[in-house]
């Protein structure tokens, strides 16, 4: 089987979670709805990287420039919806910052300094990972210090760790993109080579983040004690 429509079924893992929230989609927390949206988004993002390369033999660089900018934003605010930038009187100035931020460095990086259709400089790609995983520690510490639940079977904690595997890997992709184009380095290759496979494992993460997704609480009184508790 050819390596790019292997690499494309292994990638349609993500079709395993993103189809578990959808069955699930009215019963769950609202503050899981970014995450939901990134799913569907990194689905359609396959597709056109598959149909980009395998049908018009072009490069997929501007589907994937496009999608960093697209799937940063979307995680900045799944944690702006778990409240990991502190009480809701600063969390505002925070998610508006970092997506600020994003945009300029993206757009610096993409339109400015570099064209859209190329991977030349891979600096966004590395510093929103960088970002994320800073964040996803930040929130399994506020978790552990926070929550006696057993963190195993709470979702953002599976999501949060999902993240960390994953984005670290991704800044490691990217540097063994960069210096595999450069030399005959077969670390270099080795690491490009499973980056498929950590995919779905993290996909199987997700999965599992889904289906330990709480339900969404119909009651006034409950949600006030939510974000008390939240904000606290």
């Amino acid at each position: 089987m050819n390596n790019e429509i292997y690499s494309f079924l292994l990638s349609q893992i993500l079709l395993i979670p993103l189809c578990a929230a959808l069955i699930r989609l009215r019963k769950i927390e609202k503050t899981y709805e970014p995450f939901i949206f990134m799913l569907a988004l990194g689905a359609i993002q396959e597709v056109i990287s598959f149909w980009l390369i395998r049908g018009l033999h072009r490069t997929n660089a501007p589907s994937v420039n496009i999608y960093g900018l697209l799937e940063c934003g979307l995680l900045f605010w799944q944690f702006y919806a778990w409240n990991s930038f502190g009480s809701r009187y600063t969390r505002r100035k925070w998610f508006f910052a970092l997506q600020g931020g994003s945009l300029v460095l993206w757009i610096c990086c993409n339109l400015v300094f570099f064209h859209l259709n190329d991977f030349d400089l891979p600096l966004y790609r590395i510093l929103y990972p960088f970002v994320v995983v800073l964040l996803s520690v930040n929130e399994i510490n506020r978790m552990i210090t926070h929550d006696n639940r057993n963190l195993y079977k709470n979702a953002r904690f599976v999501i949060c760790l999902a993240f960390i595997i994953f984005f670290l890997y991704q800044i490691l992709y990217e540097g063994a993109t960069s210096l595999a184009s450069e030399t005959d380095n077969g670390v270099s290759k080795k690491i490009i080579h499973l980056f498929n496979y950590v995919n779905a494992f993290v996909n199987g993460l997700y999965l599992l983040g889904v289906l330990l997704m709480p339900r969404r609480r119909g009651s006034a009184f409950e949600r006030i004690f939510d974000r008390i508790r939240d904000d606290g």
